[in-house]
């Protein structure tokens, strides 16, 4: 199941109660299958973090139709968020310090498998 393709909905808001069920809850009217998650409150600023991921072929519409189908929920508790689907390369930057080692021993794990692109 680990190659399976999955949607990353992370998220954060101003913390209040019942942000994790709303957000579990619409998830599992779709039958959408969480198979990761995690959430947490920045206590200074009072401030909500939560990441879910979620099997894409579990839930019954597309990832473009998902923002349609959250939005009231999203509006309701102020979210900014986004989604995004495992099969779409994402654009990464990699800083190293300046002594060359520290580039070659990323590109020599990567070439070996180690981390994988």
């Amino acid at each position: 199941m680990a190659s399976a393709r999955r949607y990353t909905l992370s998220l954060s808001c101003p913390d209040r109660v019942g942000i994790v069920a709303a957000v579990s809850g619409f998830i599992a009217s779709h039958n959408g299958w969480i198979v990761e998650a995690q959430h947490h409150v920045d206590q200074a600023a009072q401030r909500f973090f939560m990441r879910q991921e979620v099997l894409a072929d579990s839930l019954a519409f597309r990832i473009e139709e998902f923002g349609q189908q959250f939005a009231p929920i999203a509006e309701k508790f102020q979210m900014d968020w986004q989604i995004t689907d495992s099969t779409r390369k994402k654009r990464v930057v990699i800083l190293v310090s300046k002594p060359e080692h520290c580039l070659y021993d990323l590109l020599a794990r990567w070439q070996t498998g180690k981390i994988v692109n």
